[in-house]
């Protein structure tokens, strides 16, 4: 299930006022997720286990990890964190909307280093995208395959 049709088919609840006692995961299975987070998957424990309403706690499993497992391609380059996070219908990466995206996580990194290198690696990106075109506003994830060092201006 793509980020798109999540937020289409919670809509869709909403507005019908229930989920008729619909309150499987709409998750994709573990062995399906971009990135997870031990940090974040005990956040959603905690904050399920405090919402009065289960279909506002079924909404929040969904939802609030839903930029990881959906969006977050995580890998080293060189020893280094590098992370390219997917917006919308398109398989760039905004610069403005990949940090917006990450902004929820931020409390919980402290208590998560797997987070904290993922968060790191999406700064390494758009560190090397900048330097690449500090004009555009969103870059693909096929222009930058290669190791993130050749973005780096050389010292003469």
């Amino acid at each position: 299930m793509t980020r798109r049709d999540m937020l289409k088919w919670s809509a869709a609840l909403a507005a019908a006022g229930n989920l008729n006692g619909v309150e499987i995961s709409r998750r994709p299975p573990p062995s399906k997720r971009k990135f997870t987070s031990k940090a974040v998957e005990s956040t959603v424990a905690k904050v399920k286990a405090t919402i009065g309403g289960p279909e506002l706690a079924w909404m929040f499993e969904n939802c609030y990890p839903n930029t990881l497992d959906t969006t977050v391609n995580f890998r080293m380059v060189d020893g280094k964190p590098d992370a390219f996070v997917i917006m919308g219908d398109i398989d760039a990466m905004w610069l403005r909307d990949s940090s917006e995206q990450l902004w929820p996580y931020l409390p919980v990194t402290k208590e998560d280093p797997d987070l904290r290198r993922m968060i790191e690696g999406v700064i390494r990106r758009q560190t090397a995208c900048i330097l690449i075109d500090p004009y555009a506003n969103a870059f693909m994830p096929g222009q930058h395959d290669r190791p993130l060092s050749w973005a780096v201006p050389r010292q003469s």
